[in-house]
């Protein structure tokens, strides 16, 4: 049964993958939003590995055939009816950052928190971590209400839900997790914030079992530092043979030595 689920979450992982368009950090904050209609969409822990689990949204954008089942309560376990056939046209899923993030009060927050699935008090919650801020607080957007062995649903807390991106009034793929709050702040040395934590609920320390991220997932397209280089005149430097150059220290390179021209003695 493991094996047939991880089968099950490569093969949305591949197909993903052609499919998704890449997204562009630099356009982050040009992106509008719409409302999507609900009934039309499932938020899912997809099951991968050995108990790990990461966020699957999956979309019917037509009514031929269905995407998914769901079955049982506390947990909902979903059936991805999509990988029975070719979905091309009929569904559309979204497994990484290239096909959702979070939208609080206006603003994407997509390169600035990371969508991840923690067990907790027998139950999977859906939480925003922080890239960048390490002070700042996490974010609780929803929770599996159970566990079970497959794919369970995720109900979003009060507050939260489903939108679409818009660029320049076109409809994209991209789905966005959407509250009208405002995103939390970093909590400064002394322990305060001018804005209030929006997980409604404080998970003890050690309580929660972290579970890593997907190997697949997109990594965070963070700029690699800049280094900076000093350019010197170079400098004739004389060095005794053998001398080894210190990678600790500028290099200079000698001036070239005028070619010295031997004379010759008719006879």
């Amino acid at each position: 049964m493991k094996i047939s689920q991880w089968l099950q979450v490569t093969l949305l992982t591949t197909v993903s993958l052609f499919t998704v368009g890449a997204f562009n950090p630099s356009n982050a904050n040009t992106f509008d939003s719409t409302e999507v209609n609900d009934d039309n969409f499932v938020t899912v822990a997809a099951p991968f590995g050995s108990n790990q689990y990461q966020l699957l949204i999956i979309e019917q954008i037509s009514n031929r055939r269905a995407c998914w089942r769901e079955n049982h309560s506390n947990p909902v376990i979903v059936e991805p009816l999509l990988l029975n056939f070719d979905f091309t046209g009929i569904c559309r899923r979204s497994l990484d950052s290239n096909g959702y993030s979070i939208r609080m009060n206006g603003q994407d927050l997509g390169l600035d928190y990371i969508l991840r699935l923690i067990e907790h008090d027998g139950e999977l919650l859906l939480l925003g971590t922080p890239i960048k801020e390490r002070n700042a607080p996490e974010i609780e957007i929803g929770t599996t209400r159970g566990m079970k062995n497959g794919f369970h649903k995720i109900f979003l807390n009060p507050g939260w839900r489903l939108t679409r991106r818009i660029y320049q009034g076109r409809r994209l793929g991209h789905i966005y997790l959407t509250s009208d709050s405002p995103p939390p702040v970093r909590t400064s040395r002394r322990g305060t914030s001018t804005q209030l934590r929006t997980s409604p609920r404080s998970l003890p320390v050690n309580s929660a079992r972290e579970l890593p991220p997907p190997a697949f997932a997109e990594e965070v397209l963070i700029p690699p530092p800049q280094r900076e280089l000093i350019f010197t005149k170079p400098q004739v430097e004389q060095s005794a043979a053998g001398r080894e150059w210190s990678n600790n220290s500028p290099q200079t390179l000698p001036l070239p030595v005028p070619e010295r021209k031997i004379p010759v003695f008719g006879n």
